[in-house]
């Protein structure tokens, strides 16, 4: 049930010293703990709660992540291509993103579904590569010119040499299947003759 007040001018001004007065109130008490070290005690019952939780949330990545990489990799083998991903080592130190996205990227395991591609292809025959990250969204894949100004928002590239534009992340997906080609070939190339 949802209670919408609609309060005077008067207490609304009163609701609103009111709750900055426990702001004030908490960031001292705050402040005070931390000055003094001293930790917030949990009852068990509230620690093995957060512990169901997180045991929750962890096997909800897990399928998700299982969920993904089987039809990733059901459609490579359908299609007879490969399959490239950046390397994610380090992706939340590189990545920026929105407030409300931060939660769900600090606590998603990208390594696991790296995993999941890389095991999940070599069993179906599927070749898998994973290519260096770097400048793959400010490259441009027609003139190769890299600047942090090619992509100047979230959304959108624009080559500022050769004026090559488009959705950033498809740029960044064409840069990911080249450096793969080319990773491919290096990896797949017959040794040298001594």
């Amino acid at each position: 049930m949802q209670v919408k007040m609609l309060p005077t001018p008067e207490q609304a001004s009163a609701l609103e010293a009111t709750l900055r007065a426990c702001n004030r109130a908490a960031t001292h008490a705050s402040a005070v703990a931390f000055a003094k070290d001293m930790k917030a005690k949990r009852p068990r019952s509230a620690t093995r709660r957060l512990a169901r939780r997180a045991k929750k949330e962890r096997h909800h990545a897990a399928h998700v992540n299982h969920k993904i990489s089987k039809e990733i990799v059901s459609v490579a083998q359908r299609t007879g291509r490969g399959i490239a991903v950046e390397e994610l080592g380090g992706i939340r130190e590189r990545v920026r993103l929105r407030r409300d996205q931060r939660g769900t990227l600090s606590s998603w395991p990208f390594h696991q579904l790296g995993q999941h591609l890389a095991y999940k292809a070599r069993r179906a025959g599927v070749p898998f590569v994973e290519v260096d990250a770097r400048h793959t969204s400010q490259r441009c894949p027609r003139c190769g010119h890299t600047e942090r100004a090619n992509r100047p928002d979230r959304d959108h590239f624009r080559c500022r040499r050769c004026g090559l534009a488009g959705p950033a992340d498809v740029v960044a997906g064409v840069n990911v299947r080249d450096r793969a080609r080319s990773a491919w070939v290096f990896v797949t190339a017959p040794a040298p003759s001594p």
